[in-house]
């Protein structure tokens, strides 16, 4: 069913603007005019409709049946992004839905896409997911910018997380997202967030692998047994130095269900010896990478990943009548100031589903608590805000990405790996 398409964001309470700087520190409130001026109702209805593509400076953002049909704190989650990036980026949400003008196919070639997504007969319980999966690197690779997964807070602009240093042609980084260990000692860099520059030669490659896994299948179900796989360990995340319980999925739906982060796997330890391209050497030199668990897992991290706690701390009253400095609320407190000013981003998901005992991002789907991420006086409201008005005074620290000390592979993009 439809839901509204303008959400409320909610507005600065009269202190907070007053001491804000005061009270977060590390933070400072963004010039008001560097923000969209135009009303959340305004910006929704513009997301709905397909806009020029003038620059590199673009957002990707998808949802297979469309932005009216996203959940009400992801729509305002989006309507963030565009408030606060302004005029210099452009914001595309697009979709899948027949005879819809912002459908991907407007802008990327059926070729780019398995059969089972150009004829709607994806199946299992991940088609939007596994769509998202198949649209966000060819969407970059032909016109550049930024890839967002829908369920993100940004706290930071992309400019100051990125794109200055991609832009400067006297650094060497070409890519720009954030890593963690899929298994111990093994950095992967996720796919919510792929920053680059149109054309990038590792963006088109990785998709190329990762297409080659759709050909005459409907799932994901066996991708870490594809003959471009298989020769890679299952996905194995130290649970424990993650400061995250045990996932409640076997590691092979789990290796499946993010064979897309395989694929960057396989393709940063390939060398091509038909066109010379070297993934390690690519790895090593031309990727800003930013440690994951402090730039977008770090509110999990700080509640043990529990969906349950995060909801709690912020549903919590930080202002108003009769609100107490209990314990409780210091605990609120501290998450969501740590988070503002401390983490770049902060992502929110459904899955691996079942892998944990509670997703947040479920919770606020609920049609119960579909208003919770935005109710006034809540630490919730107040990270809301804070990620459109706040800006952050830190250093980000990428990683030092060195070669890779695996076995490096010279063959073909899309030459197996020979195993006797």
């Amino acid at each position: 069913m439809a839901i509204s398409a303008t959400p409320t964001v909610t507005s600065a309470p009269p202190e907070l603007i007053a001491a804000s700087s005061a009270i977060l520190p590390g933070l400072r409130l963004i010039d008001p005019k560097r923000l969209d001026p135009r009303s959340d109702g305004e910006i929704a209805a513009w997301l709905r409709q397909p806009h020029p593509i003038t620059s590199d400076k673009n957002v990707w953002a998808f949802w297979h049946s469309g932005f009216i049909n996203l959940p009400p704190w992801v729509q305002r989650n989006i309507i963030g992004w565009v408030r606060r990036l302004g005029p210099e980026w452009t914001v595309h949400v697009v979709d899948h839905v027949q005879g819809s003008d912002t459908n991907v196919t407007h802008y990327v070639e059926s070729s780019y896409f398995p059969d089972c997504f150009n004829n709607h007969t994806m199946d299992g319980p991940t088609v939007g997911a596994h769509s998202g999966d198949l649209v966000r690197l060819p969407l970059v690779w032909k016109y550049g910018g930024v890839w967002l997964d829908v369920g993100t807070f940004l706290f930071r602009s992309i400019d100051d997380i990125c794109w200055k240093q991609i832009e400067d042609p006297a650094t060497p980084y070409e890519i720009a997202g954030f890593v963690i260990e899929m298994r111990p000692g093994v950095d992967c860099m996720l796919n919510g967030f792929v920053a680059a520059k149109r054309h990038n030669p590792f963006i088109k490659r990785w998709h190329d692998i990762y297409l080659a896994l759709w050909e005459e299948v409907s799932n994901a179900h066996g991708f870490h047994k594809h003959p471009l796989l298989r020769h890679l360990p299952l996905l194995n995340p130290p649970v424990q130095k993650l400061n995250c319980p045990d996932l409640n999925v076997m590691m092979e739906s789990f290796s499946d269900y993010l064979a897309a982060f395989m694929c960057f796997e396989r393709l940063r330890k390939l060398i091509d010896p038909a066109d010379g391209f070297n993934g390690p050497e690519y790895y090593s030199n031309h990727m800003l990478l930013f440690p994951a668990l402090q730039e977008t897992y770090y509110f999990q991290q700080q509640t043990n990943w529990s969906g349950t706690r995060q909801f709690e701390l912020l549903t919590a009253r930080r202002t108003g009548e009769g609100v107490v400095k209990d314990e409780k609320w210091q605990a609120a407190e501290k998450f969501v100031t740590d988070a503002l000013a401390n983490t770049a981003t902060m992502k929110l998901s459904h899955g691996p589903p079942d892998a944990l005992n509670s997703f947040l991002a479920d919770l606020w789907d609920s049609k119960e608590h579909q208003d919770k991420d935005n109710i006034d006086g809540t630490f919730a409201a107040y990270l809301r805000y804070g990620s459109v008005h706040f800006e952050q005074t830190r250093e980000m620290v990428p990683v030092k990405m060195d070669w890779p000390s695996e076995e490096i592979l010279t063959c073909g993009v899309l030459e197996p790996k020979h195993i006797d």
